[in-house]
């Protein structure tokens, strides 16, 4: 009976015709963070298991003097969990998402569990996201040195090159002038 409730969960999860989030990354750290904070317990306490399909993902934890499962969906709007063994715990909770950032922020609360600031899961920056980041948490004088260290070094390469080149390997294709 559990295997056909769980197989109609699946299924409900899988026809949701939302898109997908592109941020797994994002969305196993939401649907960790939802389950605790579900249960109340702490976020670290909630194992990621697999992901079942596109955007639907299992997770386990103990609870209730037992390991417990969870399946998490994420669509671009809406954040579902379904208990595997407790069917009464479901919840379907919107959330936002902030494209500049990657971070996507759920307001959501239990009365008996004492923490209730909102949940906020970002997706890890790509390379180039980073490199950004760095520069331009730099200061302008910093930045200005680089730049000038720079020029120094291409400018002493340059004076090398030319220091290297016989004095007279400039001038052997002219021709004297004219007297």
């Amino acid at each position: 009976m559990r295997r056909i409730i769980a197989s109609l969960v699946l299924a409900v999860l899988a026809a949701t015709p939302a898109f997908a989030s592109e941020f797994e990354d994002m969305d196993i750290c939401l649907g960790r963070a939802v389950i605790a904070r579900a249960i109340c317990k702490d976020p670290l306490d909630v194992n990621f298991v697999t992901k079942v399909k596109d955007n639907i993902y299992l997770f386990s934890v103990f609870y209730a003097r037992q390991e417990a499962r969870f399946v998490v969906g994420v669509t671009d709007k809406m954040i579902r969990v379904q208990g595997k063994e407790f069917l009464k715990l479901t919840k379907s909770l919107p959330y936002h998402f902030d494209k500049d950032s990657k971070c996507a922020v759920v307001e959501f609360s239990i009365p008996d569990c004492p923490v209730s600031e909102p949940i906020v899961c970002c997706s890890e920056k790509t390379t180039e996201e980073k490199l950004d980041d760095k520069f331009w948490g730099r200061s302008i004088p910093d930045l200005l040195d680089e730049d000038l260290k720079k020029a120094f070094e291409e400018y002493e390469q340059e004076q090398e090159q030319g220091a290297d080149q016989e004095p007279g390997a400039e001038t052997q294709g002219e021709q004297p002038a004219a007297q």
